[in-house]
């Protein structure tokens, strides 16, 4: 099982996953608890060796004998060398965020008569993946999300979709407006800078303005509406059930940031939001049992910490108690969420 965990995963980082193999390895890593450790001990070295993600395929033997000539001609400092041109090959080889794939898709840019080539890239359990567009647009992609794009914008405007969470800095470009897209509102910017979470199983979607504006609409019947636009600092939350969308002011906008650089944080959040990060971090099923709890808020700051740590800190914290439900093999050989449960 482990060589085969092993494979798995080299072939995740390296981009070269079929979707049979994708999935049988999210199965893995939900309901097996070794499984996850060795996928954690990879990613933990691929943030060290500072690779994000390669666009491109390596080709390792050709790599390989480019070294090999360059040791033959150096005979100096070998021993060192060896070390750093197998370090190289090994972390370019094995390591990329994205599992990436290009297929025609024509809507993207709504031209059905000239289908564009895009680009999807995708993160599962644990991955965070920043990585930069054509345009010069850099994105930084949570676990669990999807970004689709075309791989060269054309058109009046550059048109993306996502499905999750994202954090984009994107390049100005007065004559073509970058539109976000997601289920149910669409943000369209110039040069701005903000965050966006719009998880396909959340009610709500949520779009964070660091600089710049966005202007956030609305699709009905083939009719674009504008709904309202947000400011430097503000905060926009659409709920989907009601179709109502509210903005407030933020002070500390970093704690709906912090996600990109490895850290959950908890400001002042109630147990139903404290509840929906878990689950979006740690892809967990996260139920509220005690509803008392919903009195309760919470501050915190967690880098890197395994779910079950994160579950005794709260703990000690507040009268919070949990219990943890093993993920289970369902009737398609697929695997369930494991399901924690606030008591």
């Amino acid at each position: 099982m482990q060589d085969d965990i092993h494979i798995l995963i080299s072939g995740y980082f390296g981009g070269n996953l079929t979707a049979s193999e994708h999935q049988e390895l999210k199965n893995q890593i939900e309901s097996n608890a070794d499984a996850r450790k060795i996928f954690e001990d990879y990613r933990l070295l691929w943030e060290e060796s500072g690779q994000k993600i390669l666009l491109k395929p390596i080709d390792v033997e050709s790599a390989m004998t480019k070294v090999k000539l360059r040791l033959f001609f150096r005979k100096n400092n070998i021993f060192q060398f060896l070390q750093r041109a197998v370090a190289v090959l090994f972390l370019a080889g094995l390591f990329s965020t994205a599992y990436i794939y290009y297929h025609n898709y024509a809507s993207i840019q709504n031209q059905k008569e000239q289908p564009v080539i895009v680009q999807e890239v995708s993160t599962i359990f644990g991955i965070r993946s920043k990585f930069q567009l054509s345009d010069g647009t850099k994105i930084c992609l949570n676990s669990n999300s999807r970004l689709i794009f075309p791989v060269e914008f054309k058109g009046n405007s550059r048109n993306v979709e996502l499905i999750g969470e994202a954090y984009f800095e994107v390049t100005q470009n007065t004559e073509k407006p970058f539109i976000v897209k997601t289920r149910e509102i669409n943000l369209k910017v110039l040069g701005t800078t903000f965050n966006l979470q719009a998880y396909p199983e959340s009610n709500e979607i949520s779009a964070t303005l660091i600089n710049g504006k966005i202007i956030l609409e609305r699709e009905s019947n083939g009719i674009t509406m504008k709904l309202n636009e947000l400011k430097p600092m503000e905060r926009a939350v659409f709920k989907s059930d009601s179709k109502s969308l509210d903005i407030s002011s933020e002070e500390d906008a970093d704690k709906f940031i912090a996600w990109k650089d490895g850290k959950l944080v908890f400001s002042n959040d109630p147990v139903e939001h404290v509840a929906e990060k878990l689950g979006n971090w740690y892809n967990v099923a996260v139920k509220i049992s005690n509803n008392k709890l919903k009195r309760y808020r919470f501050t915190a700051t967690f880098t890197d910490e395994p779910i079950e740590q994160v579950l005794d800190l709260l703990s000690k914290s507040s009268p919070i108690k949990y219990s943890i439900k093993k993920a289970s093999r369902l009737s398609d050989n697929s695997y369930s969420k494991r399901e924690i449960i606030l008591n």
